[in-house]
């Protein structure tokens, strides 16, 4: 009993089921719920064989497996077979195979099927639940043996059938195929906990006809906060960038708050963009510091779009805001001046009528005429 707690135990911390960026990803078994969807890292660095690593205890079970396109008897140097990638016109039908490779030392069961991918929160390739129904790219798929049995330290070949739709839409369409295994546990309350453990390659598909890469940047927002320097503070700048062409697209972000014509400009790039798929976005946030506070401060957002090779020059798109952001010290200075001159203004007022009165008082007490002088 206390060994299959450690089994379970160590099931769930192993990898979550991960598809590695522009690789297989050849990992330790994933763990993932069912409600969860397998997420790919930027991170494509298969792991190694955990029961060769030496970190096992003598007689302890070891659950580790991985998915990668057929071609090369080690997942960890798949070579020039990185993922399952391919250019066709619709209609047509493509034959290829997959390779599970089980490096544990128990027997395992797999389920292995395709599904649609797409970008989650994070703009990282995500992959839909395993009981999400797929009807892009996932469902051009057909798998020749949807279960299968891997002895441990074994490995099994699967054609698979990929058959392009005649009225698919041209340009890039992704999908993952995965090897799931699924198991149960107990929470800590008792309660069974069901586990989607899965990992895979990707798959992607670019369908002939025109080509339309296009990024944009919308919904550019800042907001100003001023800090201990009298003349500066920093800059918290939200947006979003939408693919709304039809081919993956990276790129790489450079925000910039500026002036009137560029004066005290800061500027910020940022790391590559995580590659979108066609109609996929993310939300991205932006902190800048030591930035002027010049009254009107003007916001840049501009995305340098990479991976579209072949298809030409892509424009470069931007996003603007305009922001206020008062120099406050130099606003109280300009304050406490205008108060002096409004309190002299107001001042010599007073003195001016004050002396028009003392004049007018003066003249009251004179008499009107001189008096006459009688003659003897």
């Amino acid at each position: 009993m206390k060994t299959r707690r450690s089994l379970v135990l160590r099931a769930t911390i192993f990898a979550v089921a991960l598809l590695a960026s522009g690789a297989s990803a050849n990992l330790a078994a994933a763990t993932t719920p069912p409600t969860t969807p397998a997420t790919a890292p930027d991170d494509t660095s298969p792991r190694s064989d955990p029961s060769q690593s030496g970190d096992t205890t003598p007689g302890e079970f070891v659950e580790s497996w991985a998915l990668s396109p057929a071609g090369s008897t080690d997942p960890s140097q798949a070579g020039n077979r990185a993922n399952l990638s391919y250019e066709s016109d619709p209609g047509a039908v493509i034959q290829d195979a997959v390779t599970v490779f089980n490096f544990g030392n128990v027997q395992l069961t797999f389920h292995v099927y395709a599904t649609d991918a797409f970008n989650n929160e994070q703009g990282q390739f995500d992959l839909l639940a395993g009981d999400k129904k797929p009807v892009d790219a996932g469902s051009w798929v057909t798998i020749s043996q949807g279960l299968v049995t891997v002895p441990p330290g074994k490995q099994v070949t699967i054609p698979v059938t990929i058959k392009i739709p005649r009225d698919a839409t041209p340009g890039d369409h992704a999908a993952g195929i995965v090897a799931s295994n699924e198991s149960s546990s107990t929470d800590a309350s008792g309660a069974v906990v069901k586990l989607d453990r899965r990992t895979g390659t990707r798959m992607y598909v670019r369908v002939g006809g025109p080509l339309n890469p296009e990024l944009a940047v919308t919904d550019v927002h800042t907001t100003y906060h001023h800090d201990r320097n009298p003349f500066g503070g920093s800059a918290h700048v939200t947006y979003r960038i939408e693919n709304r062409g039809n081919l993956r697209l990276g790129g790489t972000v450079t925000v910039s708050i500026s002036g009137l014509f560029g004066i005290g400009e800061r500027k910020v790039k940022l790391p590559a963009l995580t590659e979108l798929l066609p109609g996929e976005h993310v939300a991205l946030t932006t902190d800048l510091t030591d930035v002027s506070a010049l009254m009107v401060d003007f916001t840049k957002v501009r995305v340098a779009p990479v991976g579209a090779a072949g298809v030409g020059a892509v424009k470069a798109p931007t996003g603007t805001d305009v922001i206020f952001a008062p120099p406050i010290t130099l606003l109280l200075v300009l304050l406490v001046v205008l108060l002096g001159l409004l309190v002299r203004r107001v001042y010599r007022r007073r003195r001016a009528a004050d002396r028009l009165a003392a004049s007018e008082l003066v003249a009251e007490r004179e008499p009107d005429h001189e008096p006459q002088l009688q003659s003897p």
